[in-house]
C-alpha cells in the first residue's frame, strides 16, 4: 500500500421542495460528506428541509457542511457548485442535481461536465398508478421569462482567470476611486504585461522575449486574443494605448471560475 488517503464519498446537494430524493442517494450511496446548497435569499425555513439538515447532522458517520447561493442564479449556482467540487478534488464527487431549481440543475451539470465530477438524478416515484401526480399545477403564475446562455463547456484556464480578476479588480479600484469611466475604463496591455511579469506566468518565464514588442506579442497571442475569441473582453484604443475591459460574458466567467486562482 502507498499510503495514501482513500477518497471519501462527496455529495453537493442543492435543497429545493425535496425530502426523499435528497435524503436517499445520500444513504443509498453510503456518502462520508454532504455540502448542502441552500437558497440565500430564502426568509422562512421549510419544515421537512430543516428536518433532513439535522438529520444529517446527527448523523455520525455523515460530515455536513452548509453553503448558501443564489439558486435562480446560473453563475452564482454554478460558482457555488464548481468551487466545492474544487475544494474536495481529491476525493469522489457527486452532484444531486434533483433539488434547487431547474437552472440548479442546469448549473449543477455544466459545473459537473467542466471539473469530471458525476452529476447524480433521483427519479420521483408517481406510485403504481400515478396517484401522487399533483391534481393542480404546481405553480399558479410566472415571475419572470429570461433566456439561459449558450455556456462553453470547456472551462477557462487558471491563468485566464487571473487575468480576468486582475482586470475587474483594477477597474472596480479605479472607478470607486477616481471615477474613471467611459473610454479610459480597463486595464492598458502595459498594466497585464506588468502583472504577468509580477506574477511569473509560464507564458513569460518560458518565452525568449527580450523587447516590449516581444512581450506585447506574447500578451496577445496567450491571453488577449483567447479572451477575445471567447467573448470574455473587450478592447478599446485610447490613443496609442489599448484598455481591456471584461464584457458581461467575462464577468460571469469570473463569477463562476473565481475558484481557480
Amino acid at each position: 500500500m502507498d499510503g495514501s488517503p482513500v477518497p471519501e464519498r462527496v455529495q453537493v446537494v442543492p435543497l429545493g421542495f425535496e425530502y426523499a430524493r435528497l435524503k436517499r442517494p445520500i444513504l443509498e450511496w453510503k456518502a462520508d460528506k454532504v455540502v448542502a446548497v441552500e437558497y440565500s435569499e430564502s426568509e422562512t425555513g421549510v419544515h421537512y428541509l430543516e428536518a433532513l439538515l439535522a438529520e444529517l447532522a446527527d448523523n455520525e458517520r455523515i460530515e455536513l457542511e452548509r453553503r448558501q447561493c443564489d439558486i435562480f442564479d446560473l453563475y452564482d449556482t454554478l460558482g457555488t457548485v464548481a468551487r466545492a467540487i474544487h475544494d474536495h478534488a481529491n476525493d469522489d464527487v457527486y452532484v444531486n442535481i434533483s433539488g434547487g431549481s431547474k437552472i440548479t440543475a442546469v448549473a449543477g451539470t455544466i459545473a459537473c461536465m467542466a471539473t469530471g465530477a458525476t452529476p447524480i438524478y433521483a427519479k420521483p416515484d408517481y406510485g403504481p398508478e400515478a396517484d401522487r401526480v399533483p391534481p393542480e399545477p404546481l405553480h399558479e403564475a410566472v415571475e419572470r421569462t429570461f433566456s439561459l446562455p449558450n455556456y462553453p463547456i470547456d472551462s477557462p484556464s487558471s491563468t485566464h482567470v487571473a487575468f480576468l480578476r486582475f482586470i475587474a479588480d483594477r477597474t472596480q479600484n479605479a472607478s470607486s476611486s477616481s471615477g474613471v469611466s467611459g473610454r479610459y475604463r480597463g486595464v492598458s496591455k502595459k498594466g497585464l504585461i506588468e502583472f504577468a511579469r509580477e506574477e511569473q506566468f509560464p507564458f513569460v518565464v518560458e518565452s525568449s522575449a527580450g523587447t516590449e514588442k516581444g512581450f506585447y506579442r506574447l500578451l496577445d497571442r496567450h491571453v488577449v486574443g483567447p479572451l477575445t475569441e471567447k467573448g470574455y473582453v473587450d478592447t478599446e484604443k485610447v490613443g496609442r494605448r489599448k484598455y481591456l475591459s471584461l464584457t458581461e460574458a467575462g464577468e460571469n466567467a469570473l463569477r463562476a471560475y473565481r475558484h481557480l486562482v
